[in-house]
Formats: C-alpha cells, structure tokens, sequence
C-alpha cells in the first residue's frame, strides 16, 4: 500500500509539474509576444522621434531665418524698415527667398493695413495690371478713383486711409518700404 501511495503522489508531482511546466511555456510564449510588442512600439516611437527631430531642426532653422517677419494664416511676411523703389523692394524680397506679397484675400488685406503704404506684387507693365507671377488679381481693394489710367509703369501700394485698406497707385520709382510674402514651410 505505501508502494501504491507512493506511486500515486509520483504521478500527481508529474501531472502537477506538467501542468506547471504548461503554464510556464504559455507564460513564456506572452512574454515573448509582449516582448515583440514592446520592440515594435520601441521602433515606432524611435521613428517617430526621429522625424520629429528633423521637423524641429527645419523649424528652428526657419526661426532663425525669421528676424524680421510676422506670421499671418499659413504665410510669412516680411515688412522692410527702409523706403526704397518698387524694383528694388523685388530684388530684396527674392534675395529673402520670397516676392512683393499677392493680396488674395479680404483678411490679408486687413493684415496689410497696419503698415501704412507699403509695395505690394502688383504692376501696370503693359497697360494690365498683373500681380508679379502674371496673373490678373481676382480681387480689387483700389481707393476712390484708382488706378487713375496711367500709361506709364505704375506700380501699387496697400494703404490705410480712415481705417478703411485700400490700394494706390505710384510711379515704380516713388520710395516706400515694401512687404515679402512667403510659405511658411519653403
């Protein structure tokens, strides 16, 4: 009888040790998943990061590059400190990486109001008016009595006369300062 007990307890440790060992392989084979999971995430995150990096280093080298302009909806604007013609206010916007600013909108042209007369990307070459990629504006903001019908080369300037903004038209060698418009990430 103790031989028979001691076969029975025997074969209970077995079952009960394969029953463990069951569970501890099925305990491993979660840690491994997890593992794997973990890893994966790790990547993702690493990757992540990674390019988060880069973004930030192209925004930090925009800031740098920002001194002097205002950020307005999903453009850069530059408004120089000096007054000069309107061809050399062009000049010195391309050299920015930009162009004498396009009004396309109402609340751009809101935005502009608040520096005075500045020149803007838009000229009478050929007796049209055309913004500086060549395109006819969609929008007028011209005060009363502009453009006046001169046949010469006139250039335009955004001013603000009683709070109202408004367009004027001067010989493109008159000196104001002028304002650069440019996409914000470019």
């Amino acid at each position: 009888m103790e031989q028979r007990t001691k076969i029975h307890q025997y074969e209970n440790s077995a079952e009960t040790f394969s029953k463990k060992k069951t569970e501890l392989f099925g305990a491993i084979e979660h840690f491994l998943k997890t593992k794997d999971e973990l890893v994966n995430a790790t990547n993702q995150t690493t990757n992540q990061n990674n390019q988060l990096t880069k973004e930030i280093s192209l925004l930090s080298k925009h800031l740098r590059e920002m001194d002097g302009w205002r950020c307005f909806q999903s453009d850069l604007y530059y408004i120089s400190s000096e007054e000069k013609n309107w061809y050399d206010g062009k000049e010195d916007c391309l050299k920015r990486g930009a162009n004498l600013t396009i009004v396309n909108s109402n609340e751009e042209q809101d935005f502009l109001k608040t520096y005075d007369e500045v020149w803007i990307g838009l000229t009478n070459m050929e007796n049209t008016w055309k913004w500086i990629d060549g395109s006819t504006p969609t929008s007028s903001f011209w005060a009363y009595g502009k453009p006046n019908g001169h046949t010469t080369k006139y250039c335009a300037v955004t001013s603000k006369r009683l709070d109202k903004s408004e367009w004027n038209d001067y010989p493109c060698s008159s000196s104001f300062k002028w304002v650069c418009e440019r996409t914000f990430l470019k």
